[in-house]
């Protein structure tokens, strides 16, 4: 059987004990029946993995002894920053879930012209919320590290950020009618075979009423690409998910 993995970011490193937060020891006892003795892999979400063996599991508290610390790696080709849109919340939430299930690197949420939310504050309380998406589909999915959340930016704040922190820049478009995925990527995958570093790419997902003719002009003028997806007109959130599940497997990732 599987060994349970589960993301915990407030480790000692210095301890040889791990204190299991209330919701995972809930997790681990009453969902998982797990008991003291049995172990668990534990990881801190930025490269490092520790095998644990339960010494205490009550109610609402759990505790473990730290037997191993190994290094680990992301495992990807690429590093996939995802750039979308904020939305109702269960789209933005179903993206958060499927996007990591899928192996987005970092999620960038952005205000557009035609974005459905035009507020780009995040409270505490969401912003949990969303972390305890990421963080539970990332243990679903086997991810050795937990996907970055970024705080909403404006869209042309996103542009700027992708322009100078990622090696290339792709836009899906219902307006592009000539150029597909596959040929946007051929260079990154050059660079893929050729890079000792796992290069980094944005992609860029319009809202429900698409981008804007000045918004697709901006995005170019940084030297972003603009693809079509395909014949088909995906809604916003099936896109945010397709979009990097493609990307993914053409550079072997999935």
């Amino acid at each position: 059987m599987a060994t349970h993995r589960f993301f915990i970011k407030q480790i000692d490193h210095a301890s040889k004990e791990i204190e299991i937060p209330g919701n995972i020891a809930h997790q681990i006892q009453h969902v998982l029946r797990l008991k003291k003795g049995d172990r668990v892999i534990v990881l801190d979400g930025e490269g490092k993995a520790y095998q644990v063996e339960l010494t205490r599991v009550d109610t609402g508290a759990a505790t473990g002894k730290i037997i191993e610390v190994g290094e680990v790696k992301s495992g990807l080709n690429a590093h996939v920053h995802l750039f979308f849109p904020l939305s109702k919340k269960k789209k933005v939430e179903w993206i958060l879930q499927k996007g990591t299930e899928v192996g987005v690197y970092a999620f960038h949420p952005f205000i557009s012209q035609r974005s459905l939310v035009q507020s780009s504050a995040m409270s505490e309380k969401r912003k949990t919320r969303w972390e305890s998406i990421i963080r539970e589909a990332a243990e679903q999915s086997g991810r050795n590290r937990l996907p970055i959340l970024h705080k909403p930016e404006s869209l042309s704040i996103a542009i700027k950020i992708a322009n100078v922190s990622l090696n290339k820049v792709i836009a899906a478009w219902v307006g592009e009618g000539n150029r597909i995925l596959k040929d946007a990527l051929s260079d990154t995958r050059h660079l893929v075979k050729s890079i000792e570093t796992v290069p980094s790419l944005g992609l860029f997902v319009g809202p429900e009423g698409g981008f804007s003719e000045s918004e697709i002009e901006a995005l170019k003028q940084t030297g972003a690409e603009t693809v079509s997806l395909g014949a088909h007109v995906f809604r916003m959130e099936t896109a945010a998910v397709v979009f990097p599940a493609l990307v993914m497997y053409e550079l072997s990732d999935l």
